[in-house]
């Protein structure tokens, strides 16, 4: 069993327990009286608009593949430190097992800034997209290398009639053919193949170019300098998922600043 099918097997009796614990119906119930979010996709375009890089500020405490990265995770002061210093969005891990996450640190985040948040997750069932709508999402991940075209399509569907944007995330070339073909709102390329949690770069350039600039291309992973974000930036990209570059560093919206600006 590849690493990405572990950790979903490993969130299985959660999800089990969390339906349980809360059923749909209520979840529908809180939806209902929130206000509209903010559009994922219309900040990071806002930012290329003026020449200036759409990142998507990750907050992220481990990683299967490189252990404890930041703890603790303090979220509140992240997203506003991050908000301050010009990220477009935030992306919000909430996997537990792997990478320490939480919908309690989403809802933190969604009490301490007004940027749209992107539920970063291994969806794999609509209640999970009512679980990110109720805590505060603005998006959610979906990730071809985990869903059939059938479930990409059922869950892109579902999340557009919660009000949630689908950023969906490619590694191939199939990969990323499946992706476009759906109606999904933007479209990653991820450095990493998360069969192994190998990264590269050169996967995200060879084929963030072949994504049309209204499927807003977002380059995910691996990216450490200003020089890999305008490479980028140069061949198409608009949106920047970057995560550890930021955590590893004692003052992460001071890092942010100099990877926005030259």
């Amino acid at each position: 069993m590849s690493i990405l099918h572990t950790i979903v097997a490993a969130n299985a009796e959660e999800l089990a327990i969390a339906k349980q614990a809360m059923p749909a119906a209520q979840l529908r119930e809180q939806i209902a009286v929130l206000p509209k979010p903010s559009s994922f996709t219309q900040a990071l375009h806002a930012k290329a608009a003026v020449g200036l890089p759409g990142v998507i500020a990750e907050l992220k405490s481990a990683s299967p593949s490189k252990g404890v990265i930041r703890e603790p995770l303090d979220c509140a002061k992240l997203a506003r430190e991050l908000e301050a210093s010009g990220a477009a969005a935030l992306s919000v891990l909430t996997e537990p097992h792997y990478f320490h996450g939480s919908l309690e640190n989403l809802r933190i985040a969604r009490a301490n800034c007004s940027l749209p948040l992107l539920r970063k997750e291994f969806i794999v069932d609509e209640y999970q997209l009512l679980e990110a709508r109720a805590s505060g999402a603005s998006a959610v991940l979906l990730i071809a290398a985990l869903l059939d075209e059938a479930q990409l399509n059922d869950l892109t569907a579902a999340a557009h009639v919660l009000g949630l944007e689908v950023l969906l995330e490619a590694h191939t070339e199939d990969e990323l053919d499946r992706a476009l073909a759906t109606q999904a709102d933007a479209i990653g390329v991820n450095a990493r193949n998360l069969h192994t949690f190998d990264t590269s770069l050169e996967v995200v350039k060879s084929l963030i170019r072949r994504i049309p600039r209204e499927r807003t291309p977002v380059a995910e992973s691996a990216l450490r300098t200003r020089e890999d974000v305008v490479a980028l930036q140069e061949i198409g990209a608009v949106g920047f998922l970057m995560g550890e570059v930021l955590m590893r560093t004692p003052h992460p919206g001071k890092t942010l600043r100099e990877l926005i600006t030259s």
